[in-house]
């Protein structure tokens, strides 16, 4: 398959960062979506014991679901952008937040599953999931080919 349908086209170094900001803000959006509009879909990932903890849950998880769709907007409106040092800055801050984010779970995870008396091998799951997240954020961000080539040709815009 040749042009700009195929997968090497999308996953090529001028389009890589491209497909990642795409990919992030429509699973952001979608998810963010389901979560404000739908908060009871939560009790799939997240088990609550009775209705005050349900709804505690569903107070918190409908603001954090608006702010998931607001940054999936966010990163949808930013491929437009092209200042490469505009698009490492979030990169970069991605690859903080989910690395954060691994590493609070991992802890939670862990400590509950100490509580419980449980290996939580289910939990394994989305720790790789999260982590594998991490690690492709760490790869694009030091993948010198997505962001410099922005970065170059913004720079010889700019003089």
């Amino acid at each position: 398959m040749s042009g700009n349908n195929s997968i090497e086209y999308y996953l090529s170094p001028r389009r890589r960062l491209d497909t990642l900001f795409a990919v992030h803000s429509t699973f952001s959006v979608l998810i963010g979506a389901i979560g404000f509009l739908f908060p009871s879909t939560a009790s799939a990932f997240f088990l609550t014991e009775n209705d005050r903890e349900f709804r505690v849950a569903r107070a918190i998880l409908r603001p954090y679901c608006s702010l998931v769709l607001a940054q999936g907007f966010i990163i949808h409106r930013a491929r437009k952008i092209n200042d490469g040092e505009i698009k490492r800055a979030f990169v970069q801050a991605y690859f903080v937040c989910f690395l954060l984010s691994t590493m609070s779970l991992i802890n939670e995870h862990s400590r509950r599953c100490q509580d419980i008396g449980n290996d939580c091998a289910d939990c394994g799951i989305w720790m790789v999931y999260i982590l594998s997240a991490s690690v492709g954020i760490f790869w694009i961000r030091h993948s010198t080919n997505a962001l410099s080539l922005s970065t170059k040709r913004y720079r010889k815009v700019a003089k």
